[in-house]
């Protein structure tokens, strides 16, 4: 498993699906190991005694920096190792040495503040997040620049943590104009929304975040407060059931599920919860039933055609371990 897989995010952060922000940084670690991973130290690098290999090369790396305490690349390398094995104190130190002298090394911003928040200090983080943007939003590449899109990302979360929503939506609209997929911007943006005093606005972004991401049980919570907000009681119960079939309890799940397509019968995507909600029963016959309607409802809806596909192999399965002598 790779650094950036084992990272462990504050809690502030959406905890059901961090995908786009766990490969971003990667990608910054990466793109920094790579610019600065041929320099002499590492050629040198050879194990000896009982030290780790990750001791010896952070040996080496502060040994390198002590050497040439002015060179940005040596320290920046320094600071990445820092960050990769968790040491993220010395991580944002080192990075805060190269930004004193080279306010404008968007790799040192960009560690200095992804090491803030690691450390649970999102406010002190947003001035090098933001420096790091202002130095790279107007490049013609902007637009499919994954660093910038998390630097976006983790300042528009920060506002919202910090109870700054309205100046968390500027950040978060302009992650999600380079990553749309991006469910946990969109999550952030419905809570900042909301916040601010636009349920309709925040029921759409949460919209969104379910369609990418159908288990995504805070942003069905959102969606719960926000038809609360509207005064909308049926599709409630629908956003009802979806948290408590993102909770694991589907038995509960069913019974809000069947109390909203009673209601809702017009709408494919509570028939899609419903089956859902069957299907982790173990009723295929009627998880099969629901998704039918939604099929029926939606024809091309993908999550639907999945798991109609899903609950219909495992009947016949099911029909063929019958029909065995």
């Amino acid at each position: 498993m790779r650094f950036w897989q084992q990272i462990s995010w504050p809690q502030w952060l959406t905890t059901s699906w961090l995908t786009r922000g766990l490969l971003a940084a990667g990608v910054l670690l990466v793109a920094v190991s790579l610019a600065f991973g041929g320099y002499y130290y590492w050629d040198r690098f050879r194990p000896r005694g009982k030290a780790s290999p990750v001791e010896q090369a952070i040996q080496q790396a502060e040994q390198a920096v002590r050497e040439n305490p002015s060179d940005p690349d040596l320290r920046l390398q320094l600071a990445t190792l820092y960050y990769e094995h968790r040491r993220y104190d010395r991580a944002r130190e080192e990075a805060d040495e190269i930004v004193r002298a080279f306010p404008k090394n968007e790799a040192a911003l960009l560690l200095a503040g992804m090491a803030r928040i690691q450390l649970g200090q999102q406010e002190a983080a947003l001035e090098p997040l933001e420096r790091f943007i202002a130095l790279r939003k107007d490049r013609p590449e902007a637009n499919a620049d994954l660093q910038l899109e998390m630097a976006y990302y983790y300042v528009g979360a920060g506002y919202v943590a910090l109870g700054q929503s309205e100046k968390a939506i500027e950040p978060l609209q302009a992650a999600l104009r380079i990553s749309p997929t991006d469910a946990d911007a969109l999550y952030q943006l419905g809570l900042a929304y909301r916040r601010v005093g636009q349920p309709s606005d925040a029921l759409e972004a949460f919209r969104k975040a379910v369609r990418l991401v159908p288990r995504f049980t805070e942003a069905y919570r959102g969606m719960a407060d926000c038809y609360r907000d509207l005064d909308q009681p049926d599709w409630l119960l629908y956003a009802e059931g979806m948290v408590a079939f993102g909770e694991g309890n589907h038995a509960a799940a069913r019974e809000r599920l069947e109390a909203a397509v009673q209601r809702l019968p017009q709408e494919a995507v509570v028939w899609l919860g419903l089956g859902l909600a069957d299907e982790q029963l173990g009723d295929l016959q009627a998880a099969q039933e629901a998704l039918r309607r939604a099929r029926q409802l939606s024809p091309h809806d993908l999550a639907v055609q999945q798991a109609y596909g899903r609950v219909q192999a495992a009947l016949n399965d099911l029909q063929s371990q019958e029909a065995k002598p």
